[in-house]
């Protein structure tokens, strides 16, 4: 049976999807702080009854200390790698982590047919990414909100958009 590998850019998805719930509001707002992404729920909306090959990675940043977001994400299933902002505040090394270990996966476990690498980010920095799963015989699927890069949404096999599900897969803290 088939397998999924998942890799979710935590910030990036977030962060967008705060957005895109924003603008679902009436009156629309730029950001809904108030959506939170729950990810119990989104790991089952990727995975489509298919068995996860392994445990789902997922990249952030480092939260304050009294932050309890990434036990209950790894409550989840998920194993969580956590980064420390730089000294301007910005977040660094996550999207190079994410695709070395998403090179480190298609160079050392050959795919059996319809294995398939889900990236859960929306920045054109994984094409490169894509590209080397699929010359190694991988599939690859990209789900991110309607924003996503339009060259990112090409290049993989399958694109899912996940305006439709925001609800599915979060929630507005204030309803």
């Amino acid at each position: 049976m088939s397998e999924v590998f998942i890799f979710v850019d935590n910030s990036n998805i977030w962060i967008e999807g705060k957005r895109i719930s924003g603008s679902m509001k009436s009156p629309p707002v730029d950001m809904n702080y108030y959506y939170r992404i729950e990810y119990g729920c989104l790991l089952t909306h990727v995975c489509e009854g298919r068995n996860l090959g392994a445990m789902p990675q997922l990249y952030g940043s480092e939260p304050p200390p009294n932050d309890s977001v990434w036990k209950m994400i790894r409550s989840k299933g998920y194993d969580v790698n956590v980064f420390k902002r730089n000294f301007f505040g910005k977040e660094k090394g996550v999207d190079m982590r994410m695709g070395m270990d998403v090179a480190k996966l298609i160079f050392r476990q050959k795919p059996r047919k319809d294995d398939t690498i889900i990236i859960i980010a929306g920045d054109a920095d994984f094409l490169p990414v894509i590209e080397d799963s699929q010359a190694e015989g991988w599939t690859v699927e990209v789900w991110y909100w309607s924003n996503c890069a339009g060259d990112l949404k090409k290049k993989a096999n399958r694109y899912e958009e996940l305006n439709p599900a925001i609800y599915k897969i979060g929630f507005d803290e204030t309803t």
